[in-house]
C-alpha cells in the first residue's frame, strides 16, 4: 500500500500560515504563486498519494487564489495535465482566454505547462490529480478542446471516475494500492472521450463493471475482501454485480481471483518486494492458503511462485 503524505498549515503559527501554505502548494503542485483574500485565520491541508504515474490529492482550504505566470511555466510539472473535482465551494479556472466556474459535482482539466489562474473565493474541498499528458491525450488530440471546460461528474463515465476518486481519497485509511492509479487513468480518459462525443455513453452494466474494477484495485490486499464486500461498498445487489460480468468471458468470481494472482505476480517480480517472503506476498494479495495459492498460480502461469520469482531475478 502507498501511504499518504499529509501537509497542513496546522503545524505553523497562525501569523505564518499564509506563507507556509504557499510552500505546501509548491511542494505538491509545482511552481505556483498562492495568495489569500486577507483572511487572518487561514487554514489549509493537502493529503496526497503517488500511484505510479498518477498523483492524487485531497485539498481542503480556506479561500485563496493560485496562479502560474508565463515566467514560471515549464519549471515544474513537466507535461502534466491537472484535473480538479469540485466537492465544496465554487472556483473559477482561467487559461488561454477560457473561463470556467466549477460548482460541487463538476470537474475540469487544464494544462500545467501554460499560464493559468484558479480563484477560490470560498472555502473549498477539491480532489486534485496530476495526470501524465501522454496517457490522456495520445491518439485523441481532439481532447485538447475539452480543457478548461465544466464537465459533469454526475452521469456516465464522469460519474464513475469521480466516484472512484472520492472513494479512494475519503476511504484511504493507511494507504492506497498502486494498481489503483492505472484504473483511475483509464476511467478519466474514457470520461473525457465520452463527454467530447468521441465515445458512446457507457451502458449501465459497463459503468458498474468499471466501478467494480476500481473497488477491487483499492481493496484487494485487504483480508476477507470478497463479493459481499464489493456489494456493500457499491450499495448494490450481488445479482447486479454478477450480471455486469456475465458477457465478459469471465465471471466476477474469476475476475476477483485473477486480480489477486496478477497482484501477487507483480510483487514477485518487483525488486522492491525482494525481501518479502512468498507467504507474505500471498497473504497481501488476499489468499489465505499457501497450497491454494501455489496451485492456482501454477495453473495460470505454468510455474510455481518460487520458480517464477527465481527466473525473474
Amino acid at each position: 500500500m502507498t501511504p499518504a503524505t499529509l501537509l497542513s498549515t496546522d503545524a505553523a503559527p497562525a501569523h505564518e500560515r499564509v506563507g507556509y501554505w504557499g510552500d505546501l502548494v509548491q511542494r505538491s503542485f509545482g511552481r505556483l504563486r498562492s495568495r489569500t483574500y486577507g483572511d487572518e485565520r487561514f487554514r489549509g491541508e493537502i493529503r496526497r498519494f503517488q500511484l505510479g504515474e498518477l498523483r492524487l490529492c485531497r485539498l481542503d482550504a480556506s479561500r485563496h487564489r493560485v496562479e502560474r505566470t508565463s515566467g514560471s511555466a515549464g519549471l515544474s510539472d513537466p507535461g502534466d495535465l491537472k484535473m480538479v473535482v469540485q466537492r465544496r465551494g465554487c472556483s473559477l479556472f482561467e487559461q488561454d482566454g477560457r473561463r470556467t466556474w466549477l460548482a460541487p459535482g463538476s470537474w475540469s482539466v487544464y494544462d500545467t505547462t501554460k499560464s493559468y489562474t484558479v480563484s477560490n473565493p470560498q472555502d473549498v474541498l477539491q480532489y486534485v490529480l496530476l495526470l501524465p499528458r501522454a496517457r490522456i491525450l495520445n491518439g485523441a488530440e481532439g481532447l485538447r478542446e475539452m480543457l478548461v471546460r465544466p464537465l459533469s461528474g454526475t452521469q456516465g463515465m464522469g460519474r464513475v471516475a469521480c466516484e472512484s476518486i472520492e472513494r479512494a481519497l475519503e476511504g484511504a485509511g493507511h494507504g492506497l494500492a498502486p494498481e489503483l492509479g492505472e484504473t483511475l487513468l483509464h476511467q478519466i480518459r474514457r470520461a473525457l472521450l465520452e463527454q467530447s462525443g468521441a465515445l458512446a455513453p457507457a451502458k449501465a452494466r459497463d459503468a458498474l463493471r468499471e466501478r467494480v474494477t476500481a473497488v477491487v484495485r483499492q481493496h484487494l490486499p485487504e483480508p476477507g475482501f470478497d463479493i459481499d464486500a464489493i456489494a456493500g461498498e457499491l450499495r448494490c445487489s450481488k445479482r447486479a454485480l454478477h450480471k455486469a460480468f456475465e458477457d465478459q468471458g469471465a465471471s466476477l468470481h474469476r475476475f476477483l481471483w485473477l486480480s489477486r494472482l496478477e497482484l501477487a505476480r507483480r510483487q514477485l517480480e518487483d525488486p522492491r518486494h525482494a525481501g518479502r517472503s512468498i507467504t507474505s506476498i500471498l497473504l497481501g494479495a488476499g489468499f489465505s492458503s499457501a497450497a491454494h495459492f501455489s496451485r492456482m498460480f501454477r495453473r495460470h502461469f505454468g510455474s510455481s511462485p518460487r520458480d517464477w520469482r527465481a527466473r525473474r531475478r
